[in-house]
C-alpha cells in the first residue's frame, strides 16, 4: 500500500517483545496531501508501579528515496498529555502543556515495518 492522495488509518505496535519491556501502541490518521499524521499513543510497561502514559500525537512525514527503488518514510512526531477539558471565561488564554513524547520512525514504503526511537 503506497497511498499518494487521501486519508487513511494506521496502527503501530512498537516494542522489543521482551518481558517487562515498554510497549508503544499508536493509532493515527495519515493525511497524505498535507504530509501530516494525528492520533493517540499509549506506552505501557509492567513494572512496579506500572507505566501507563497516554498522549495526543501530531507529526509529519516525508518520503526519502536514497537509491533507485529504495524508498523509506521518515515520521517525526510529538505528543502532549491527555488532559480533561478546561473551560475558561471568554478572553482568557488556556493552559500550555509541555510535550511528553517524541518519536522518530523510518518505515518501509508499505508503512508496515521499520525502526522507531521514542522518548
Amino acid at each position: 500500500m503506497e497511498p499518494t492522495v487521501g486519508l487513511f488509518l494506521i496502527t503501530w505496535s512498537i516494542g522489543t517483545g521482551a518481558p517487562g519491556a515498554p510497549n508503544l501502541k499508536l493509532a493515527c490518521t495519515v493525511n497524505t496531501p498535507q504530509e501530516v499524521l494525528n492520533g493517540m499513543g499509549a506506552i505501557t510497561q509492567a513494572v512496579s508501579p506500572p507505566l501507563n502514559l497516554t498522549t495526543y500525537v501530531h507529526g509529519t512525514f516525508t518520503y526519502m528515496t536514497v537509491m533507485p527503488d529504495r524508498t523509506h518514510i521518515l515520521v517525526v512526531a510529538t505528543g502532549f498529555p491527555v488532559q480533561q477539558p478546561v473551560i475558561l471565561p471568554p478572553g482568557h488564554i488556556g493552559p500550555v502543556f509541555e510535550p511528553n513524547f517524541h518519536l522518530r520512525m523510518i518505515l518501509d514504503k508499505d508503512w508496515k515495518s521499520g525502526v522507531a526511537n521514542y522518548q
